[in-house]
């Protein structure tokens, strides 16, 4: 393992950036808007003085800059582009179209509500059904990590699908913290080019037009387009923990199995479940309640696409209570992760009480208090206590 030390403090845009960097993509589209917009004006600077070897576009807006984007990739170029809030939501058509060609672009959102300016989940939660991978980012050194990992996994040929890195805007996009630089030439080494699945030159007009109409499923079951989807973000899973276990021995830093994170679970009773910067508050939440002798862990969801079902079936046996802390709503069902796991666990024989926790919607903060309050109630569910079936908002 030769790991790198180059260190510089830098917000989370920054680091956004200097993944367009590291992986050397060549073609980036963007339209600025809030908290994104510093993602831009970064590439743009480094496409300016020669930092990042690339065709940069300034779009007239985010469904263009998606469009293009998957143009590009399905060309044969490594792309990038970046959005937030209600500039992923005006990328929702083109994004179907991504996934459904199974084009591995990958996309970074600085998480911004669409009940104003500030961040929760609900603008990521809006695209579940587009066929994205979706991960979830705690800090601004995981933000740089996986925007470099999501690209590894996307162009997998097991997967050939695109996926989304995030992190929490404002909290993240603008706060500065020490990140470790990768080098380049161990990035290249971990990387390697990247070759699209569909030629599109003139030149390969035959190939292309064979391997489109493959893809497509011409003279086949329609609904097989749909099935080797499925089987594709199937796929990803064990590729996620593949690659995530390639990273840590490249450079040192994992994200527990890549799916999800588990923080001082072993001998607990109960653990709460949370993801992006709550994920941070928790820990400091966790240290305390262990110091008192509370038997509470914490387990950091990072995949929300594909879903960690396994898992939690493999965490449920071992607690007697779970309680799922949502930074998103489902109007009229409930919290997106809540409804996930107890999906996943349903046929878990000794499966725990789990508890359902909204916090931090529309950039509401959540206190290291809020978090013990959340894992008091779940150490009370665990030891037998009656617990209402309906949603605590904190």
């Amino acid at each position: 393992m030769n790991v790198s030390q180059k260190f510089e403090v830098m917000v989370g845009n920054k680091a956004v950036a200097h993944v367009a960097r590291l992986v050397r993509a060549k073609y980036i589209s963007a339209f600025p808007i809030t908290p994104q917009t510093t993602i831009v004006q970064y590439i743009a600077d480094m496409v300016a003085n020669g930092e990042i070897d690339a065709e940069f576009v300034n779009t007239e807006g985010e469904l263009s800059a998606q469009a293009s984007a998957l143009t590009a990739e399905a060309a044969g170029v490594r792309a990038f582009t970046a959005t937030a809030g209600p500039g992923l939501l005006y990328m929702h058509h083109p994004m179907h179209a991504t996934s459904n060609g199974r084009i591995p672009l990958v996309m970074a959102i600085m998480h911004r509500g669409t009940k104003g300016m500030d961040p929760d989940l609900s603008d990521m939660m809006a695209q579940r059904e587009t066929g994205w991978m979706m991960l979830e980012c705690e800090n601004g050194q995981e933000i740089l990590d996986t925007g470099i990992m999501a690209y590894k996994v996307a162009e997998d040929d097991r997967v050939r699908l695109p996926c989304i890195f995030a992190g929490d805007g404002y909290i993240l996009s603008y706060t500065d913290e020490p990140i470790d630089i990768p080098d380049q030439a161990m990035v290249d080494a971990f990387l390697p080019p990247y070759k699209s699945k569909i030629p599109l030159m003139p030149d390969q007009g035959e190939e292309s037009r064979r391997l489109l109409m493959a893809q497509w499923g011409v003279g086949q079951d329609p609904q097989k387009r749909w099935r080797d989807q499925q089987q594709a973000m199937e796929n990803a899973r064990e590729v996620i923990k593949e690659v995530n276990d390639d990273f840590r021995k490249a450079f040192g830093r994992g994200y527990g199995d890549g799916l999800v994170e588990e923080y001082r679970t072993r001998g607990a009773e109960a653990v709460i479940v949370a993801a992006g910067t709550i994920a941070s508050t928790a820990r400091v939440a966790i240290d305390r309640l262990q110091a008192d002798g509370k038997k509470v862990g914490l387990v950091k969801l990072k995949a929300f696409k594909p879903f960690p079902a396994d898992d939690f079936q493999r965490i449920a046996p071992k607690v007697r209570a779970m309680g799922v802390i949502d930074r998103n709503i489902s109007l009229g069902t409930g919290g997106w992760a809540f409804s996930e796991i107890r999906n996943a666990i349903y046929d878990v024989e000794e499966r725990p009480r789990t508890l359902q926790f909204h916090a931090g919607l529309s950039g509401k903060e959540v206190r290291v208090q809020d978090i013990m309050k959340i894992a008091e109630n779940t150490l009370k569910a665990a030891s037998g206590a009656e617990a209402s079936a309906a949603a605590e908002w904190v």
